[in-house]
C-alpha cells in the first residue's frame, strides 16, 4: 500500500471517530461564566499584566564609525517575531493525503505559531530492540501505527527554515500504549535500562537541534492505575530517573519540563502546595533534578470537564490565576504545554463558544509573568480520533479557518505587535514595545539601511546601531 493510500486510511479512521461525536443539545456558556470573564477588575488585571510583563522600554542610539552620535531619519521599527512562544504540535507536517492540503497546513501553521512540538513517543520510534525510526522506513522493517509520527529530521528542517523554536515530546511517559514498545519485557528494571538508552539515543541524535524537552510527561497521574485500567510497568521514581539521565546526556543549556495533565488545574486550585502535582515538582527540584520549566496541560476531551467549564464550576479565571501563582513559588517559568478547546455542542454557534474560551484563556495566560509559552494541540479538525470528537482544531478539515483561528491571529499578529515610525531626525529614540526581534530601517547620509535587534526581557534596554 502506497504512502498516500495509507494516509487516506488513517484520516478516514480519524474522521469517522470525530464524526461519531455526540450530537449534544445546544450548549450555553452560563451567565455565571460570562460575568466572571467580563468582570472589570479581572480585565484590568489582564491588561496590566500584559503591559507590565510582555512589554518594555527601550532606547535605540545611532553611532557613526567613530562611535559618535549621528542623526538618522525615516526611522521605522517593525516586529519580526515574538519573544513569547506561541506553539502547536507539528505531527502532521507533510502528513495529509493531498499535496495542496500539506501546503495549506504549513501556511496556516506559520501564520499563528513560532514554536513547534515534535513527537518522540517511544513505542512508535523503537518498534524493534535497538532499531530507531527517526529517519522513516528502513529496509526490512515494517513499522506500525506511525500516523502522526513523522521522521523528526524533516520536521527539524522545516522549523529551521522558518525560524521556529522546537520542543521534543516526551522523553518518558508511563502510559504503556504510547511509551512501552511491544517487544519490551514488562519488567521494571529492564524498562528502566531501556528508557535510559532511548533518552541517550535521542540526545546523541537531536541535542544539537532541539533545546526544549518534555522530560517527564504526566507522572503525577501514574498512581491512578484504576482510572487507566491497567498495570503501570514503569520503574519506581521514573520521573526523577528520567531527569537525571537527561541531565547527564543533554547540553546543560537545554530546558527540561515536567509536564502535568489537565486535572492539575483542579487539584492545585483546591489543595495548592499540597496537591500531588506541586509536591512532585517540588520533590524533584529539592532532590537536584534539573527541572527548568513547569508544564501544564488543559484539554477538554470529555463532556464532564467541558460542562465544568461552561457552568463555571471549575477552570475559572480566579482559579487559573491561583494555580499559576502557586507554581510560581517554585521560581520556574511555566509553559501551557497542550491545549484543546472543543466546539461547544453541535449547534451553529459552537465554534463561537470555542473562540470565546480561546481568546479569554490566551489573554489570561499571556498576562502572567511566569508563563513563557502556550502550545495548542490539535490544529486541524478530524485528525486526532477520539481526542478530537468535539472538533477542537483551529481549522476545519477542509482547512477553512474557524473563529478561534482568527482570534489568535488578531491577538498575536495585530494587538500584541509593535510597529513604529518616527518622523523627526534624531540620534536617539525612546519607545515601548512588545518583547521580540525587530527590524530597524533608517536613513543616514542618504543611504537607507536595515538592521536587526533583539529587544527582550533580558536584553539591555539600550541598543546601539552603527551606520555602515
Amino acid at each position: 500500500m502506497g504512502k498516500t493510500a495509507i494516509l487516506a486510511v488513517a484520516f478516514l479512521c480519524a474522521a469517522l471517530s470525530s464524526a461519531a461525536q455526540e450530537k449534544s443539545p445546544e450548549l450555553k456558556i452560563s451567565d455565571k461564566v460570562l460575568k466572571m470573564w467580563a468582570d472589570p477588575v479581572l480585565q484590568e488585571k489582564i491588561a496590566l499584566g500584559i503591559e507590565n510583563n510582555r512589554k518594555g522600554d527601550f532606547y535605540i542610539e545611532f553611532l557613526d564609525a567613530k562611535n559618535e552620535n549621528v542623526k538618522a531619519e525615516n526611522v521605522k521599527v517593525n516586529m519580526v517575531s515574538h519573544e513569547f512562544l506561541f506553539g502547536a504540535q507539528i505531527f502532521l507536517l507533510n502528513g495529509f493525503p493531498a499535496e495542496n492540503e500539506n501546503r495549506q497546513y504549513e501556511e496556516n501553521f506559520l501564520k499563528l505559531f513560532n514554536f513547534a512540538t515534535l513527537p518522540f513517543y517511544w513505542a512508535a520510534y523503537e518498534q524493534a530492540d535497538g532499531v530507531y525510526q527517526f529517519d522513516g522506513e528502513q529496509a526490512g522493517m515494517e513499522f506500525k501505527n506511525m500516523y502522526r509520527r513523522p521522521p523528526q529530521p524533516k520536521l527539524i528542517e522545516f522549523c529551521k527554515k522558518h525560524g521556529l523554536a522546537m520542543k521534543g515530546h516526551p522523553l518518558s511517559w508511563y502510559l504503556n500504549f504510547y511509551s512501552l514498545p511491544a517487544w519490551m519485557p514488562r519488567d521494571e528494571k529492564v524498562i528502566e535500562k531501556h528508557m535510559c538508552r532511548y533518552i541517550d539515543k535521542i540526545a546523541e541524535r537531536f541535542d544539537a537541534d532541539i533545546d526544549i524537552w518534555d522530560v517527564s510527561n504526566e507522572a503525577s497521574d501514574s498512581q491512578d492505575r484504576e482510572y487507566y485500567n491497567y498495570q503501570n510497568y514503569f520503574p519506581r521514581d521514573h520521573a526523577y530517573k528520567a531527569f537525571k539521565e537527561s541531565a547527564r546526556v543533554f547540553s546543560s543549556s537545554d530546558d527540561f519540563i515536567v509536564n502535568f495533565t489537565t486535572p492539575v488545574w483542579m487539584r492545585v486550585a483546591k489543595y495548592r502546595e499540597n496537591a500531588q502535582d506541586y509536591l512532585l515538582a517540588s520533590d524533584l527540584i529539592n532532590r537536584g533534578a534539573k527541572v527548568d520549566v513547569i508544564g501544564l496541560q488543559l484539554h477538554f476531551f470529555d463532556k464532564e470537564r467541558r460542562d465544568l467549564l461552561l457552568n463555571g464550576e471549575d477552570f475559572t479565571p480566579d482559579s487559573s490565576y491561583d494555580v499559576l501563582d502557586t507554581f510560581a513559588r517554585l521560581n520556574r517559568p511555566i509553559h501551557i504545554t497542550e491545549i484543546t478547546f472543543p466546539c461547544m455542542g453541535s449547534d451553529p454557534d459552537g465554534e463561537r463558544k470555542q473562540a470565546f474560551f480561546v481568546e479569554n484563556f490566551y489573554r489570561l495566560w499571556f498576562s502572567h509573568q511566569n508563563v513563557k509559552a502556550i502550545t495548542y494541540w490539535h490544529f486541524v479538525d478530524g485528525t486526532a480520533g477520539k481526542e478530537d470528537r468535539y472538533n477542537g482544531g483551529f481549522l476545519r478539515r477542509d482547512f477553512s479557518k474557524k473563529e478561534a483561528f482568527d482570534i489568535l491571529d488578531n491577538l498575536k499578529n495585530k494587538v500584541w505587535r509593535t510597529d513604529l515610525a518616527f518622523d523627526e531626525p534624531a540620534s536617539e529614540y525612546h519607545f515601548r514595545c512588545f518583547y521580540g526581534k525587530y527590524k530597524v530601517t533608517f536613513t543616514i547620509g542618504g543611504k537607507t539601511t536595515e538592521k536587526t535587534v533583539i529587544l527582550g526581557t533580558n536584553t539591555k534596554k539600550r541598543a546601539y546601531i552603527r551606520a555602515d
